[in-house]
């Protein structure tokens, strides 16, 4: 059942690389969240509707639901997309990969969780087959102030951080038995509402595309990256714990190279090769991890 749920989770991240490239233009990218993400509520909340499922809940409840799309689907969107600037794509997937890293001490400062060290090691070893990957972009990257590569580190490592966070809150209010496909959709929607909020106050045109290749990559992120991926996606943090479903995005940029070589027709090097392997490796000592003693 896990496994299923894993690799769902891969092939619809994975894939949204190619649908977000389709989201590059006129819109500002914080408008294109807040669409994604209005859309992808209204979806779950008319599945709950149909699936007669309840809609009132206490203000404790909406209140742990507004903190989770703060983290979740707002402050880590924003910060990303600040990094994104500066950054090259290949940096950023090596960035953002540190989320096992980030998830594993989080939990463990902010949530009392114990550290395990297997998925630690695993982590690590995906991390160092993903910078073999993207060694090229890496080496080519200017370290310097001037240049924003430092402004776009900070900012993507805040992004992970808050990611982080929200993910082991997940976590949280599923072991409090909050119902999670209500739980994703008030988020969902909460996280867009206080991100219009930071478009109102910022110097950011609200506006829509309404060309073909616009509205169809906006329907598959909503329906299959965010409703039905974070939804399975936090699922998995539900049942195996957030510290071993954060390995999915180190492999994620995997997955989309994979894709790419059949429709960009990128080329692979024995190198890349041997950085995936090393993820494959890292990943199977992550889900194989025992649980740790509480």
């Amino acid at each position: 059942m896990n496994v299923a749920l894993y690799f769902i989770v891969l092939l619809a991240w994975g894939s949204s690389w190619f649908a977000i490239t389709f989201q590059l233009g006129d819109v500002a990218p914080q408008v294109s969240i807040v669409w994604r993400f209005l859309l992808a509520s209204f979806i779950l909340f008319v599945w709950c509707y149909f699936r007669g499922l309840k809609f009132s809940f206490s203000w404790r409840e909406h209140l742990s639901w507004l903190l989770l799309g703060f983290f979740l689907f707002c402050i880590n969107y924003v910060c990303a997309y600040f990094g994104t600037f500066y950054l090259a794509s290949g940096l950023i997937c090596l960035i953002f990969s540190t989320l096992t890293l980030f998830t594993v001490f989080n939990g463990f400062i902010f949530f009392k969780k114990p550290i395990r060290l297997p998925i630690l090691f695993g982590a690590i070893v995906g991390i160092f087959g993903l910078s073999i990957i993207f060694s090229n972009e890496i080496s080519a990257t200017q370290w310097s102030f001037e240049s924003g590569v430092v402004k776009g580190f900070l900012w993507m490592l805040l992004a992970t951080f808050f990611a982080s966070i929200g993910m082991l809150l997940s976590g949280q209010l599923q072991a409090r038995k909050m119902p999670l496909v209500q739980s994703n959709a008030f988020s969902m929607l909460y996280g867009s509402i206080l991100i219009i909020a930071y478009i109102a106050i910022s110097d950011i045109s609200f506006s829509m595309d309404t060309s073909y290749t616009y509205l169809a990559s906006l329907i598959y992120l909503a329906l299959v990256a965010s409703a039905i991926g974070f939804g399975v996606y936090l699922k998995l943090v539900g049942n195996i714990g957030a510290d071993k479903a954060s390995y999915v995005n180190i492999f994620t940029p995997t997955i989309a190279l994979l894709l790419s070589t059949f429709y960009e027709n990128y080329q692979w090097s024995w190198v890349g090769l041997i950085g995936v392997l090393l993820i494959i490796f890292g990943n199977i000592i992550v889900l194989y991890a025992k649980p740790a003693d509480t």
